[in-house]
């Protein structure tokens, strides 16, 4: 598992992911590997859509992306109810 930065192409951070375990312990473990994540945003897959993972950011004063599928349903009713049509769009 890598941590990369994407703007310059480097990877910043590589953990093993062990044959008796997964992605999803070896999350944090990762990222605290790196100094400061303040202002930085984390990108993942489905995988880590995680309350832990996100707590973990925010304390980190990271921000986050990560996809919600259907598997999360509260979530998906949670951002369903937002009012994206007021949201500017930035970039």
């Amino acid at each position: 598992m890598a941590a990369s930065d994407y703007g310059n192409g480097l990877v910043l951070a590589q953990l093993d992911v062990g044959e008796k375990t997964n992605e999803i312990t070896c999350f944090q473990p990762l990222l605290d590997t790196l100094p400061d994540l303040a202002g930085t945003v984390v990108t993942s897959d489905a995988m880590h859509t995680q309350d832990d993972h996100a707590t973990y950011l925010l304390k980190r004063d990271a921000h986050y992306i990560v996809i919600a599928k259907g598997n999360r349903k509260k979530l998906r009713k949670q951002l369903r109810s937002l009012p994206w049509e007021r949201i500017p769009l930035q970039d």
